[in-house]
């Protein structure tokens, strides 16, 4: 009896943040790429997922309790109420152009010299990445090198050193190089783009985080999205299928879910375990941290860490305690440390604070999209495609606040790229006139 009112309970919260989706997206004039359409869609399809897995791949998986399915679909309102409420004061306010209605921003051109000179950084830092890299895997003391590199960069004192800042700097270049080649379509334009690609796939393999291949792909959607003409979900559905199987290779080269020693049959077994593993896991295991009671400790370590530490360095904050981005693992019973985006801040600031918080993402979400598509400006499109990363990961764990030193870096980075480029165009304008 249990059982039965386990499944009906999931069924019926699946079936409510559907019912979200779809006024979302009938809202949103059947825009997928509408923020709150992505948020309740990705909910919707993990929620499904979890329920499938519970049957097949991962039988044993532990039910979720009403508690966390309220969280969850609280989540789910909350940041589509924020979504609403920020294109509502757009339309008020006049800013609103209909969404489906096409816009062609004036000529903006972009240096193809210092795209290449910004591309010449990322390959001249390579070798020094790989030489960091080989320093920090010699230090765990494994023979293996891609699981000595993550265990070490996880869980031991090595660091990878300045170098690590290139990982960003590189998202950013592959995005202003993709942007560029659907802006101005050439045969060098495309050449660019693949270097840029596979450098950026160099770097996002070697700093083994598989949520990295994330925000290449949210990167690639996103500018896709907004600039190709004719843009059709369907035929992007080959590229997330390759993406998924390197997304799984590349978790068998990190030891998880496979190995080259092992049979094929074998390596599918246990890759199949290990992807859904990662796609459902931190459901159950915020259930578990809300079965334990764990309670808000008022100190934003987790979901503060960028502002706490900045603190700690100027002696502000003396006593509060810094936290940490990696989490200890649970059993549920499978192991996992990743716990959804509610879960630092619950432990933060308590649940209201998690659903305030994802309300003001989505409605600073709305803003960046109706930027983006009203304008078709470079930045504002940039910044869209660099957020749907956090989007899509909310099932996974928080990426915003969590991960506030890599957006600062990304910005940081593309207000730079785009100052000296304006720079170059002023200069390239007046020798016009002249």
């Amino acid at each position: 009896m249990n059982e039965l009112s386990n499944i009906l309970t999931e069924l019926i919260f699946i079936l409510l943040h559907l019912f979200v989706f779809l006024a979302n997206y009938l809202f949103a004039n059947k825009n997928l790429f509408y923020p709150s359409v992505l948020f309740s869609l990705s909910w919707v399809v993990i929620l499904a997922l979890h329920f499938i897995f519970g049957f097949t791949i991962l039988g044993q998986l532990y039910p979720l309790r009403i508690e966390t399915f309220l969280i969850l679909f609280i989540g789910t309102l909350s940041f589509s109420f924020g979504c609403f409420i920020m294109s509502v004061y757009r339309h008020q306010r006049g800013f609103e152009r209909p969404i489906h209605l096409k816009f062609e921003p004036p000529i903006f051109r972009i240096s193809l010299k210092l795209r290449m000179v910004f591309l010449a950084i990322l390959v001249v830092g390579l070798p020094f990445y790989i030489q960091a890299s080989y320093r920090v895997f010699l230090a765990s003391h494994i023979d293996n090198f891609f699981v000595g590199l993550r265990t070490e960069l996880s869980y031991g004192e090595e660091d990878i050193g300045v170098t690590k800042y290139l990982v960003t700097f590189s998202f950013v270049i592959f995005s202003l190089n993709y942007y560029t080649y659907l802006k101005q379509k050439s045969n060098l334009n495309l050449l660019i783009v693949i270097f840029t690609l596979i450098i950026t796939l160099a770097y996002s393999v070697l700093a083994t985080g598989r949520t990295y291949f994330f925000m290449i792909l949210s990167i690639y959607l996103g500018i896709s999205y907004l600039i190709k003409k004719g843009f059709s979900l369907k035929k992007y559905i080959a590229p997330v299928l390759i993406f998924s199987l390197l997304f799984i290779l590349i978790g068998i080269l990190y030891g998880k879910g496979g190995s080259a020693d092992d049979s094929l049959k074998e390596n599918i077994q246990n890759s199949s375990e290990t992807t859904a593993i990662y796609l459902v896991c931190s459901l159950s295991a915020l259930d578990l941290e809300r079965k334990n009671n764990v309670r808000a400790k008022y100190g934003g370590e987790n979901t503060l860490l960028f502002f706490v530490k900045i603190g700690q360095k100027l002696d502000l904050l003396p006593n509060v305690k810094e936290g940490t981005l990696i989490s200890e693992f649970v059993f549920v019973p499978y192991p996992t440390n990743v716990f959804t985006f509610y879960s630092p801040y619950i432990r933060d600031y308590g649940r209201l604070y998690a659903w305030l918080m994802i309300s003001l993402f989505g409605a600073f979400h709305t803003w960046i999209f109706h930027k983006a598509v009203n304008t078709k400006n470079i930045r504002y499109s940039l910044y869209y495609s660099f957020l749907l990363y956090p989007v899509l990961m909310s099932f996974f764990q928080d990426q915003y606040l969590s991960l506030f030193s890599t957006w600062l870096q990304m910005f940081f980075y593309t207000e730079a790229f785009l100052a000296i480029n304006s720079y170059f165009n002023k200069r390239f304008s007046k020798k016009v006139v002249a």
